[in-house]
């Protein structure tokens, strides 16, 4: 790869991967009922909403699913991945293999997001339990009580220390380590 196709994948990538962050955001959201009225979530509504008002007409939510946004994160990462297949390969990948490629990239990403949002609550329980509150901390809570929940009842805090955290952490990288092999056993069969 030369440096041009190098700089173009980066910039891709961190774009194109920093608002598919916000859809997967905007998406757990609606389908978890979170507080929309917390500022970092009223930050993603108004960075999104440009693009998911008009899906919206055409895709509307049903029950808590938000499919507009589903919709529009599967078509961001199906350009992301066409584009880097032109530029690197100058051939476009045929539909099913990336329909394919897109499910496993989404899939991994929604994992990797979960992860970034344990790690950054890990490391703001240490700021913010002193006392404090910030919105960004109580919108990560919210994301992750889900998960943390039946954690909890498996291990519960000790001494004052959330340890369900880490065992969610765990758990989500041995569900990343399926995914890879199962998309991997999946590609050498299509």
């Amino acid at each position: 790869m030369n440096a041009l196709a190098d700089l173009t994948h980066l910039i891709v990538s961190t774009m194109v991967g920093f608002y598919l962050g916000v859809l997967w955001l905007r998406f757990l959201l609606q389908y978890l009922r979170a507080d929309f009225y917390n500022p970092v979530a009223q930050w993603v509504e108004r960075l999104t909403r440009p693009v998911l008002q008009p899906l919206r007409k055409l895709l509307p939510a049903h029950h808590r699913i938000d499919w507009a946004s589903l919709l529009l994160i599967g078509l961001l990462k199906c350009a992301e991945l066409s584009l880097y297949t032109v530029v690197e390969a100058h051939a476009l990948l045929p539909v099913g293999q990336l329909l394919f490629y897109a499910l496993y990239s989404l899939t991994a990403q929604l994992l990797y997001f979960y992860q970034g949002v344990l790690i950054l609550l890990m490391i703001m329980s240490w700021v913010v339990a002193a006392g404090g509150f910030h919105p960004l901390y109580a919108l990560l809570l919210e994301i992750s009580e889900p998960l943390c929940a039946p954690a909890r009842k498996i291990l519960p805090p000790m001494g004052g220390i959330d340890f369900s955290l880490m065992l969610v952490f765990f758990a989500i990288q041995i569900a990343d380590m399926l995914v890879q092999h199962l998309f991997a056993a999946l590609g050498a069969v299509l």
